[in-house]
């Protein structure tokens, strides 16, 4: 992200990337995928808390944890969706699934938050995000498990990172490095 900078305009309305030898098994399971993140998108920027409760699998990761015990917060989604919080007008771009198994998948895109210039801004924040997806069985729908956003590149607007479960969001922010003799901190 740093010195390999995109090299084309991405928009919401890119076309899903093409399925020449995927399956139909395997399409089909790139379409639900596909479906769930753009109900967790839906919700996330609606404010709607029953369906990300849906969406949401029932479950705490390690990624927030460590965060908690670390002496992090997680603001809980009830919090994290009420107006002025949520990215009403965030955009989407470059989605992509990966099936791992027929139990784990992820998905990624690119957010453009709509409060930090956003698409039409190039200087705007741009996010890398990631979800995890899961389910008991094949027979059942996925769940989100996982989802973190991470910013394209160091000089965006985008103040940090977030890591996501269940809970809710746990933020990563940055600041100024502190040398010391031992070595980096802060």
């Amino acid at each position: 992200g740093r010195n390999l900078r995109p090299v084309e305009m991405l928009d919401q309305s890119d076309e899903p990337e093409s399925r020449l030898g995927v399956n139909a098994d395997e399409a089909a399971v790139i379409e639900d995928i596909s479906q769930s993140q753009a109900d967790f998108y839906r919700a996330l920027t609606t404010g709607d808390l029953n369906e990300m409760n849906a969406i949401c699998a029932n479950n705490k990761v390690q990624e927030v944890s460590e965060i908690l015990s670390a002496g992090g917060r997680v603001d809980s989604w009830e919090s994290c969706l009420k107006e002025g919080a949520r990215p009403e007008n965030m955009k989407t771009s470059g989605s992509d699934v990966l099936i791992v198994s027929p139990t784990e998948a992820y998905s990624t895109c690119i957010e453009f938050p709509a409060d930090t210039g956003g698409y039409s801004d190039p200087f705007g924040a741009t996010l890398l995000a990631m979800q995890r997806w899961t389910r008991e069985s094949e027979n059942e729908a996925w769940k989100l498990e996982f989802h973190q956003t991470i910013p394209w590149s160091s000089d965006t607007r985008a103040g940090g990172t977030l890591r996501c479960d269940s809970r809710g969001c746990v933020a990563l922010t940055r600041g100024p490095e502190k040398k010391t003799f031992g070595g980096l901190i802060g």
